[in-house]
């Protein structure tokens, strides 16, 4: 492809503008993305060798507003009107379009478009480039299926399987308040096992719900200032009787003079009740602690057991969706593994943070930390 810079025969040719333009020249044929530059009536005059052998066309094709032919017609208004509004202005500018390959293929390319200056600062036109980003472009799309999969799963969560959950739960209660007068214990003992199953499908439920609703962006805060202390100690409470059945030791320490906390209460009191649960389910012996505080960073929730622990190199896949700590020595332990991804997820959200320090039969504290905010 021969390159030269339009002169008339009278004009002089100064030697070491040449030498600056042969220079560009080179380095642009040799630059791994697609250049272009323009004169100051906006017609393009140069693109490099990447350009051409992305387009399979030639100079003289693309020159002037050819390079417009391989637009998609879909996008080609729109490249249109952006490239000569911002140089109208001279602006920077930036826009997406499909650019026709030399294979037929069209490919999702940005265009980044920058006026130029002579020394004197005379406009000179523009000089662009462009990146192919197909990959991201189809990457988003996929996204997008992937985000409405997730809505309609959400919907069939709600509907096809909450109601139904609901409804066994109230059946259990009516049997519970009226018909256990008559059971034998065995059969008292399977209306309580049928009770727990129940209540544990539909704690699963609501957590894959409140993870769908977080990753998709749909999951609403409620704020308002309530007693943090008041709240865990009606928690602390709710799961006192699983505690007493293995013989743990289940305290509330507060901060006598702990300010109200503006916040979600509702994830606060997943948060709290996720962890507390967790404990309650890796300890054997001993004793789970509930410590609130008050620091210059906020409202301090801390949960510690004297449980089985967690190894070092497991702290951070602990927080990971659907991810369970099983060592083999130990006995299973009912669950799905989504309890601290969604402590993680929901203090993520109150602009908290969760932290955990423990090892292996040494008991676990996991610190969530709370922004305060002034309640007027």
């Amino acid at each position: 492809m021969k390159h030269s810079m339009s002169t008339t025969p009278t004009e002089p040719v100064d030697p070491q503008l040449l030498e600056v333009e042969q220079r560009f020249r080179i380095m642009a044929d040799a630059a791994p993305v697609l250049l272009w530059m323009s004169r100051t009536d906006g017609m393009c005059t140069f693109f490099n060798q990447t350009w051409l052998a992305f387009t399979g066309r030639t100079q003289e094709q693309e020159w002037g507003v050819g390079w417009a032919e391989g637009v998609h017609f879909e996008d080609l208004q729109n490249c249109i009107d952006t490239y000569m509004a911002a140089f109208g202005r001279r602006e920077k500018f930036e826009m997406e379009y499909r650019l026709q390959r030399a294979d037929g293929e069209y490919r999702w390319v940005l265009d980044r478009g920058t006026p130029r200056c002579m020394p004197d600062g005379t406009f000179a036109g523009y000089i662009g480039s462009c990146i192919d980003i197909t990959d991201r472009k189809l990457a988003e799309a996929e996204l997008r299926r992937n985000i409405r999969a997730k809505d309609e799963f959400l919907g069939l969560v709600s509907h096809e399987l909450r109601t139904p959950v609901t409804a066994l739960q109230l059946q259990i209660e009516r049997l519970r308040r009226h018909g256990l007068t008559g059971l034998s214990d065995r059969e008292r003992d399977v209306v309580s096992r049928i009770s727990l199953t129940t209540e544990r499908l539909a704690h699963m439920i609501e957590s894959v719900l409140h993870v769908c609703r977080m990753e998709s962006g749909k999951l609403k805060l409620e704020i308002a200032a309530f007693d943090l202390v008041k709240l865990c100690a009606i928690l602390i409470d709710e799961v006192r009787a699983n505690a007493d059945k293995k013989g743990i030791e289940l305290r509330l320490r507060a901060h006598s003079e702990l300010p109200p906390l503006r916040s979600d209460a509702e994830l606060v009191r997943m948060i709290v009740t996720n962890l507390v649960s967790n404990a309650i389910k890796f300890t054997d012996t001993g004793f789970v602690e509930v410590a609130l505080e008050s620091s210059s960073a906020g409202h301090v929730i801390v949960v510690r057991d004297s449980g089985r622990g967690i190894p070092p190199d497991q702290h951070a896949r602990i927080f990971g969706v659907f991810e369970r700590l099983e060592p083999s020595r130990q006995t299973h332990t009912p669950g799905v593994g989504l309890g601290l991804s969604l402590v993680r997820a929901m203090s993520t959200a109150l602009g908290g943070r969760v932290t955990v320090q423990s090892e292996l039969d040494r008991g676990s504290v996991f610190t969530v930390v709370l922004p305060s905010a002034r309640v007027s």
